[in-house]
């Protein structure tokens, strides 16, 4: 989606899906006593001039934002999970089975909600070749414990 690009969305006031003009602001919130400042889509109803919702930019604004927060306090980005699961080649249904948490935290965290600093560690851990390949031992180890 590209500034200016005119796209479709809800207006409330016209009670109607509409077309809209797409604006991008800087957005700041204090999370967690960090503040951010994020650029964030808006969209106007060609119409009435109101804001517009569409989920696709309201999605994108939640990951935008907290992928901001991320960077902020240490964290990896939405994007850098996804490359490290794609480095392995990795569902998120394997790489969360690997890790023993929900399939549904990993999509989360690759919208654009926070993981805990502990799994955090963890998916940086499976970056990373050698300390992969001890966790992957220890994993087949377990793995014939339940069996």
């Amino acid at each position: 989606m590209l500034e200016d690009e005119e796209i479709i969305g809800y207006c409330p006031e016209e009670q109607d899906f509409l077309p809209g003009k797409l604006s991008i602001i800087t957005f700041t919130q204090t999370v967690n006593r960090v503040r951010v400042s994020a650029p964030h889509k808006q969209l106007r109803c060609l119409s009435c001039g109101n804001l517009l919702t569409n989920e696709d930019i309201q999605k994108e604004n939640f990951r935008v934002f907290f992928d901001v927060y991320k960077k902020k306090v240490g964290l990896l980005t939405s994007e850098e999970i996804k490359h490290i699961r794609a480095k392995r080649k990795w569902s998120q249904r394997k790489l969360a089975r690997f890790l023993g948490i929900g399939e549904k935290d990993i999509t989360r965290y690759e919208n654009g909600s926070v993981q805990t600093k502990s799994i955090d560690n963890m998916i940086r851990l499976v970056n990373d070749d050698q300390a992969f390949e001890r966790m992957n031992i220890i994993f087949e180890e377990n793995k014939k414990g339940v069996e």
